[in-house]
């Protein structure tokens, strides 16, 4: 028979299988469809969700492009001229942070308190102006989140909770369990039938019944990865496991957010903030800075954050830091993520899981296996409506 029951082609022709093989494979395909269907909810949910916030670094720039994208040259400015540009253009405003990103071609933002502001409760609200590290040039400010921002923030919050708090959480996480056991029977099924092609001049039905099966096998294992790395993210007990598992415990943040105070010598000039960044790279020859933050006060002291080789820390916040005393250049803290194995272990989970390891080429692919997802879930509910789940 050259096709197969409605409408599927080559049912008929399939090899015999031996009972235990073909109850195995009953079984599978029941857990499959059941699995699938109890989650589908979830599962389009999450990959909606996901295909937008997988971006979630990229979408502001993209649209606010004049701010954050620069031509690099040579050699960007020195970083104490650039941080007094900005003070003088916002006087009496002081800079309070400097983001240094990875990319050569985007632009540096400082955060100063903005000008007659005021945020929630009353605080000052936090002003971000860009700046072109290589000409010194004051691109332009924004004050608070933009509504791109907000809108993509809900976005993530959604994907966290599905608007409904801790319980919300847990379904998310048992969600991503889900996937990554629907990841492995379908691999199993593929095998089977061996469909990795999508034959566009049959019936819809073949069409639908191709797409279901070559995207499964092409993107198994990226959502085998965001449902396991998604688990571990939302399961309270996760944490835990990994750090008994690495014998380590979680970094030391208190002392990293009070860190020793400078001290002040009589006559003395505070270093530059160029001297005190040389001076942290030298305390961290393999890291990069990621931030600054320029003394506050009398007794403060240069904070850097710095930003790890890729693997031990790969996400937009990084968790190593160096304190210099901002009058005798004196490194007053050095804190190495990498003490904590457990930590490094726990953040790289979550950079797997939002495609933050290499930054936009595996935001969309992580973007992208959140879209097949839905092609994925939907697909298979309408396979199964028209019982072509074989």
């Amino acid at each position: 028979m050259a096709a197969g029951t409605r409408g599927l082609p080559d049912v008929a022709e399939r090899k015999p299988v031996k009972k235990g093989t073909s109850t195995f494979k009953t079984v599978v395909l029941k857990l499959h469809l059941y699995l699938g269907l109890v989650s589908a909810i979830f599962l389009v949910l999450l990959g909606a969700t996901g295909s937008v916030i997988g971006f979630e670094q990229e979408i502001p720039r993209w649209l606010n492009p004049s701010l954050y994208y620069v031509t690099p040259t040579a050699q960007a400015q020195p970083e104490a001229q650039l941080i007094q540009a900005v003070e003088q253009r916002f006087a009496p405003a002081r800079v309070r942070g400097v983001i240094i990103a990875p990319q050569a071609d985007v632009s540096q933002v400082m955060t100063v308190a903005a000008p007659g502001a005021n945020g929630p409760h009353g605080a000052r609200a936090a002003m971000r102006v860009f700046v072109n590290q290589y000409t010194g040039a004051i691109l332009g400010s924004q004050t608070g989140p933009t509504k791109a921002e907000v809108i993509v923030q809900g976005f993530h919050s959604f994907h966290q909770k599905i608007g409904m708090g801790e319980t919300g959480k847990w379904l998310v996480s048992v969600a991503g369990t889900i996937l990554s056991f629907e990841a492995i029977f379908g691999l199993i099924l593929w095998f089977r039938l061996k469909r990795a092609t999508i034959h566009l001049k049959g019936s819809w039905f073949r069409v639908l019944f191709d797409v279901h099966n070559a995207l499964g096998i092409y993107a198994a294992l990226f959502l085998l990865l965001a449902g396991v790395t998604g688990a571990l993210i939302g399961f309270d007990f996760a944490e835990p496991m990994i750090y008994r598992l690495t014998n380590s415990s979680g970094p030391e943040f208190r002392q990293i957010m009070r860190p020793p105070a400078s001290q002040p010598v009589p006559g003395a000039k505070p270093i530059s903030a160029d001297q005190a960044m040389a001076i942290a790279r030298q305390a961290m020859p393999d890291a990069s800075i990621a931030t600054i933050q320029p003394p506050a006060g009398p007794r403060a002291s240069y904070m850097f954050s710095m930003r790890l080789p890729i693997g031990a820390e790969t996400s937009p916040t990084v968790h190593s830091y160096v304190t210099v005393d901002q009058y005798t250049g004196r490194v007053l803290n050095v804190y190495d993520v990498r003490k904590s194995p457990g930590y490094v272990a726990i953040r790289l989970n979550r950079a797997l899981h939002t495609g933050d390891v290499f930054g936009f080429p595996t935001h969309f692919l992580m973007a992208l296996t959140s879209f097949v997802l839905v092609i994925m879930v939907i697909s298979g509910i309408v396979i199964w409506w028209k019982k072509l789940a074989i």
